[in-house]
């Protein structure tokens, strides 16, 4: 549970701050949509654990996540 909580604070660090560094020039915009899509899978992954990550990765990916 600590785990998903602070995958949701990160997402939330990752999605605020991408366009703010895309803003003042520090990135580019390639690294500020990458970032910006990494902190959408950390927020989901803090809402709905795995099962939410699973919908989202490939079918074909046959992994154990924890």
């Amino acid at each position: 549970m600590v785990i998903r909580v602070l995958g949701f604070i990160v997402g939330l660090l990752f999605v605020v701050a991408s366009p703010l560094m895309a803003y003042s020039g520090e990135q580019s915009l390639i690294q500020c949509l990458s970032s910006f899509i990494l902190g959408i899978l950390f927020i989901i992954y803090g809402v709905k654990g795995n099962e939410g990550l699973l919908k989202i990765l490939p079918k074909k990916s046959n992994f154990k996540l924890w």
